[in-house]
């Protein structure tokens, strides 16, 4: 009796099993500055596409640093550095000269680190063969009332008008916006002439996602002096001819400049669309200045998968993996050589590796990501791609360097919800996992509920607006 005893208490005192729930590789820095652009940019899957086709899946050599000191994280400094053509593997046509390196470097300062959406920074950039430019940033979001405004100084470099003056104040840019939830609208203009640059208009009504935006370039100042002062306007204009004047009204030129750079866009995202929510699906379509067509698809899920692993210890039977798949169409209706298809997807295996594919009329790529969870963390990925249109293999790598304070994690809705602290997490399996891994039946979802905070996912009153 007594060893049966022993035998069972040993067997309640075992670890019990578990399942690894590793952090997501993509940072939470993305779109930290959208409140000073348009929120149209921000819609339609635009900013997962081009994270999926574009990051650690372009054959050049890129470096980024981004670093908040740990002792005063108001204040963090991102560099990056690129140069474009790669290295060429040989074969294939000859490639153009390349082309010059591109670097750019940011200094941002946040009064409120929980309020990361109101900010001042600094960003400087080189862009080869065509000089430096550089511009002074602010924005102030006031999640409480929905309002937000924000401006852009060009500080000298080619965007001036060619004065010589270090701050080109001809050049400033004002934004305000509305913001909530459902509902966003703003401008953006320039003081000297009443230039507008933006003006967009955006809405979600349950899984439906529209928008509008407008780019003319085009000043409200004519069209105002013509309002106060109609004999303004030339009485002879009609009779010219269009090479000697515009017989068309300030109001119908600036309507006309709106509508020739205009984009309609309507996406399906169901379920609530909340940034902190697991798994998202997207179907977006936009007319795009009345030339091009673009639908896209986006789904991003959280897989939790068996696993036999060797150097995962013993209690270990399960892991939560990260996939994304993403199609995107473009048709031009002026011409067929500017319309574009790209299919991409990514799986993050682990905490420390991901595989990226992209695919398209253009060429195809592929890449491998490796990331060490140290203080500061390093990142490398390797890429090799070949260019359909010239024959040409390349190959390219990605450096980053970046300081890291939080975490963020996803669950798969097989796993169960339970605390964890650590780079990677880990939660008790329960009796259906454990039949899962001995093959016995699928996975049902559990009862409990999710504990945002644990997994990273708590997030400033402003995310949630559009």
């Amino acid at each position: 009796m007594g060893n049966l005893a022993s035998f069972l208490s040993s067997a309640d005192s075992l670890p019990p099993s578990v399942v690894l729930v590793p952090p997501l590789l993509v940072r939470e820095r993305r779109g930290r500055s959208r409140f000073a652009k348009s929120s149209y940019d921000r819609q339609f899957g635009r900013p997962e596409l081009s994270y999926l086709f574009n990051d650690y899946v372009e054959a050049d050599i890129r470096s980024i640093l981004y670093f908040a000191p740990p002792d005063d994280p108001r204040i963090n400094v991102t560099a990056k550095l690129q140069v474009p053509q790669g290295i060429h593997l040989g074969g294939g046509r000859a490639a153009p000269d390349g082309s010059p390196a591109l670097g750019s470097m940011s200094l941002r300062f946040e009064p409120d680190p929980t309020h990361p959406y109101t900010f001042v920074d600094v960003k400087t950039g080189a862009l080869g063969a065509r000089g430096s430019v550089a511009c002074l940033r602010a924005c102030v979001v006031d999640a409480g009332s929905g309002f937000a405004g924000f401006a852009q100084l060009p500080v000298g470099g080619p965007g001036g008008k060619g004065n010589g003056a270090l701050l080109q104040s001809e050049s400033l840019r004002l934004g305000g916006r509305y913001t909530s939830p459902l509902f966003s609208a703003g401008a953006i203009v320039s003081p000297e002439g009443a230039v507008v640059h933006d003006a967009w208009l955006v809405g979600r009504t349950g899984a439906l996602v529209w928008g509008v935006s407008t780019r003319p370039g085009a000043a409200l100042a004519p069209v105002f002096a013509e309002a106060v002062n109609p004999a303004r306007r030339d009485p002879g204009a009609a009779t010219r001819l269009p090479e000697e004047h515009d017989a068309r009204s300030a109001a119908r030129r600036f309507a006309d400049a709106c509508l020739a750079h205009t984009n309609y866009g309507v996406a399906f995202s169901p379920g609530t669309q909340r940034r902190t929510e697991q798994g998202k699906f997207t179907a977006a379509l936009e007319l795009i200045e009345e030339r091009q067509l673009n639908v896209a698809f986006l789904y991003h899920m959280a897989l939790q998968r068996n696993i036999h692993n060797p150097f995962e210890k013993s209690d270990v039977i399960g892991i939560t993996n990260y996939v994304d798949i993403g199609f995107q169409m473009v048709t031009d209706v002026d011409s067929a050589d500017r319309s574009t298809m790209r299919l991409g997807a990514s799986w993050q295996v682990n905490k420390n590796v991901m595989v990226k594919a992209r695919a398209g009329l253009d060429g195809f790529s592929a890449s491998a990501i490796f990331r060490s969870w140290w203080q500061p963390a390093f990142t490398l990925g390797a890429v090799v791609g070949y260019d359909l249109r010239s024959g040409q293999a390349r190959a390219g790598a990605t450096v980053a360097v970046e300081s890291y304070r939080n975490l963020r994690y996803e669950r798969s809705p097989e796993g169960n919800k339970m605390a964890g602290a650590r780079v990677t997490q880990r939660h008790v399996a329960s009796q259906d996992d454990i039949a899962y891994h001995e093959g016995q039946g699928l996975l049902v979802p559990l009862s409990e509920v999710d504990n945002p905070t644990t997994l990273g996912q708590t997030a400033p009153p402003e995310a949630d607006l559009l």
